[in-house]
């Protein structure tokens, strides 16, 4: 399938992820089916789709004209069978095995043999979303859009055990021309890529605290005044080229071996959740979030992020 022979998107589940989905699409210029379970959490979904595309118009990142248009492109509908006039179905439902596997299963038996079915997951194997897909699991694929999706341009495109070649392509030439920044991983891991990644700095970052080599403040003023501010412009393996190689390898024989290396989720996060500490959703965890506001760490990032999506719109 090429990306042009999609001309309708279906997307299933109206919490955090889906109407940002759906908006991103709907703003490309193609309509969207929001199918949700109830009424009440389909009309959650629009108000945060709605307030989602508010905050693009407050921040100038789409224009009013834009929005209506963007608005005039969605339908909603607590039917799953719409899905099968979609040629692109993306789930966001709950991040639980059991239910995508049976949501893929009837999928699978619903959409015509071109429709790609997709999963949002952040961390599930596609292989085994798709493991009780018996028609046509080569088009199952992972599509992975960073939190919050209508603001970060990544979107993580994982090929399973028995996806094909066409369906990864197809599906990274349509997120490309949603304006999104897909990339592909080529074997179906845990975590994907980035989230791999990023929970190899939550490791050593969770390590520095807890063997009292630095304050979680200076973990993380370190991370954005430091590495963190040239990562946009400048990766980690483009670094190692300009510096060299040959400094690389003294530089990780030096410090590899005092980097935590356990498998075991950090001590101090396991000693944080029995007392507990789960963070800002009890007022306590790595942070005292009874002084701290959640909700304005969020706005900052999000006002970081509509700059960032602006710049790239130009």
């Amino acid at each position: 399938m090429e990306a042009d022979r999609i001309s309708s998107v279906a997307v299933i589940g109206t919490g955090q992820m889906g109407p940002g989905i759906a908006l991103v699409i709907n703003l490309a210029g193609w309509p969207v089916t929001l199918i949700g379970i109830s009424p009440e959490e389909t009309a959650r979904g629009v108000q945060g789709y709605q307030a989602a595309l508010n905050f693009l118009v407050e921040h100038e990142a789409v224009t009013p004209a834009e929005a209506d248009l963007a608005i005039a492109r969605l339908r909603t509908s607590m039917d799953i069978d719409d899905a099968r006039f979609a040629d692109l179905v993306v789930e966001a439902i709950v991040e639980h095995l059991p239910t995508k596997q049976t949501l893929f299963q009837k999928l699978d038996v619903l959409c015509p043999a071109a429709t790609i079915i997709a999963s949002n997951t952040s961390g599930l194997r596609i292989s085994d979303i798709a493991a009780l897909m018996e028609c046509h699991p080569e088009r199952a694929v992972t599509t992975h859009f960073w939190n919050p999706g209508h603001l970060m341009p990544l979107v993580e495109v994982i090929q399973g055990e028995k996806t094909s070649d066409e369906t990864v392509r197809a599906t990274s030439d349509f997120l490309k021309r949603c304006g999104k920044k897909p990339v592909i991983g080529r074997k179906d891991l845990p975590g994907q890529i980035c989230n791999r990644l990023f929970q190899a700095v939550i490791r050593e970052a969770i390590y520095l605290v807890q063997e009292d080599i630095a304050t979680a403040e200076d973990v993380e003023t370190a991370i954005k005044a430091g590495m963190g501010l040239r990562f946009p412009v400048y990766g980690p393996l483009e670094h190692l080229d300009a510096v060299g190689l040959d400094l690389a390898i003294a530089v990780q024989s030096s410090v590899l071996p005092s980097l935590c290396n356990s498998t075991e989720p950090g001590a101090l996060l396991k000693q944080y959740v029995d007392q507990g500490k789960l963070g800002a959703k009890t007022g306590l965890g790595f942070y005292n979030w009874q002084v701290r506001s959640v909700d304005e760490l969020r706005r900052s990032r999000d006002l970081f992020l509509v700059e960032r999506l602006k710049e790239g719109r130009k």
